[in-house]
């Protein structure tokens, strides 16, 4: 929630293969993905969720150089 309104943003993070995923928290860390959902949010945030993994392929899709 920012001012009041829920926004529909994600957390986002890098797997690193072996069920750990490095991103942005309170820091840049290296937690196991399960233990991101158990992460204490920032004021005024909601909890975050693990909703699954996209593909690098996926994400850059359409991008050129």
């Amino acid at each position: 929630m920012v001012e009041g309104e829920v926004k529909n943003w994600g957390h986002v993070a890098l797997s690193l293969e072996n069920g750990d995923a490095i991103h942005a928290w309170d820091r840049v860390r290296i937690d196991n993905y399960l233990e991101i959902e158990s992460l204490k949010p920032a004021p005024g945030w909601t909890q975050p969720k693990v909703i699954g993994w996209a593909p690098v392929e996926r994400i850059l899709a359409g991008i050129r150089n």
